[in-house]
């Protein structure tokens, strides 16, 4: 995401992704910027988020937590927890 391979990442450039990501503002970002990426990958592409389905949410979800490993059970059940909270996620993004 950040454009760096972890295996290739030396340890001071790990330490400055770890310092990074506990500025709450850069950690959102990064998600953000993650998420943004996921959603470019899949099937919805082109989907705009007010028709996005839950299903599609939940699917960005078991991406976003499970990584390579999305298919895994646990990956899926993070993806429906997501789903089953998603009124609760919209209404703290508008405030």
């Amino acid at each position: 995401m950040l454009g760096h391979a972890p295996e290739n990442m030396t340890r001071a450039r790990s330490d400055g992704v770890e310092t990074a990501t506990q500025d709450p503002a850069t950690d959102v970002y990064i998600a953000s910027e993650y998420l943004a990426q996921l959603k470019a990958e899949s099937s919805f592409a082109d989907v705009p988020a007010e028709e996005t389905t839950r299903a599609q949410y939940e699917e960005l979800a078991a991406r976003y937590n499970g990584g390579p490993g999305r298919q895994t059970e646990d990956a899926q059940a993070s993806g429906r927890g997501f789903g089953y909270h998603l009124h609760d996620a919209r209404q703290t993004l508008r405030g």
